[in-house]
């Protein structure tokens, strides 16, 4: 236990150690006293602002600017400041080293571990076009249908770039296509686990069974009912399948199918797919957090000021 706590509190004292320098060395080239200019510090990473540097020496090229003031007065700053270090906690070498990742010039965190950045230069390798960066956010995650990962790096890009009113009619443009698509585009892409502990002979499955599962359960139940278990393979255990959420009452009684790769006809069930639920969850959830943490809304609001306009 005891050699598990040094090291949480051994990496929290290195990453705070980097954040006090760079503060101490930004605020001597700055003069300025005391200012806090690291916007977040996480388990290994230092993200500092970066503004008042470039208005004071108001450079023509700020990222290249940058990549050098990093490289010449930050980076041997850090380096000394982990050999100090090493010499106040009597360590017998320095394994900390801490080099300039990327440079942005727009970022948005929407909690812990997860943010967004627009990246021009990435250690070093300068873009022509920037980049963007995308840490935690659903945009990137394998349980997000392709589709709405594709668009929502689309509408990121447009955030970064753009306004409000831009990624307001690129939200409704994506709206209108994702009506428009199969089943299996909109469908979340899921694993299934432990289909025999969920199952009853009964009543299909028990009560608590995970959404995805019960999915599962459902599709290789209607299968039989069709009578199309020659026709299409039954979900087995630890298979990746899709699901869908679906409007109530329709045939099947369940606000929810799944299925390997094709939703069967056969099901009677295409008319009853919940588009509009779909797009909540799969898309406008994920951006949400985004535009909550910027202080936007998903669509366009209607103001008095918009009235006489």
């Amino acid at each position: 236990m005891r050699i598990a706590e040094s090291v949480t509190l051994t990496g929290q004292l290195v990453i705070r150690w980097a954040e006090k320098h760079v503060n101490d060395y930004l605020n001597k080239a700055l003069n300025t006293d005391d200012v806090d200019y690291v916007i977040a510090i996480d388990t290994d990473s230092v993200y500092v602002n970066m503004e008042k540097v470039v208005e004071r020496f108001q450079p023509k090229n700020p990222v290249a600017f940058l990549d050098q003031f990093c490289a010449k007065g930050m980076e041997p700053i850090l380096t000394n400041a982990y050999s100090n270090l090493q010499n106040i906690m009597g360590c017998p070498n320095n394994r900390m080293v801490m080099a300039r990742e990327v440079i942005a010039d727009r970022g948005i965190w929407t909690a812990k571990k997860r943010y967004i950045l627009n990246v021009h230069n990435n250690e070093g390798v300068q873009y022509a076009e920037p980049k963007l960066k995308i840490m935690g956010i659903e945009a990137i995650k394998s349980s997000t249908p392709e589709v709405c990962r594709d668009a929502l790096k689309s509408i990121f890009k447009t955030i970064m770039t753009k306004g409000e009113s831009e990624a307001q009619r690129e939200i409704e443009s994506f709206r209108q296509e994702f009506y428009k698509m199969t089943p299996e585009q909109i469908a979340f892409p899921r694993g299934v686990n432990n289909l025999r502990k969920w199952a009853s002979s009964n009543t299909v499955y028990v009560k608590g069974t995970p959404i995805n599962t019960r999915a599962a359960l459902l599709y290789n139940t209607q299968l039989k009912q069709h009578g199309l278990t020659r026709e299409y393979e039954s979900i087995k255990e630890g298979e990746k399948i899709k699901f869908l959420m679906l409007k109530t009452p329709n045939p099947l009684r369940e606000n929810v199918i799944g299925f390997p790769d094709k939703l069967p006809p056969e099901f009677g069930l295409h008319p009853y797919i919940d588009y509009k639920l779909q797009f909540e969850k799969t898309f406008v959830d994920a951006l949400k957090l985004v535009f909550n943490a910027i202080n936007w809304n998903i669509e366009e609001t209607n103001t008095l000021e918009s009235f006489f306009a």
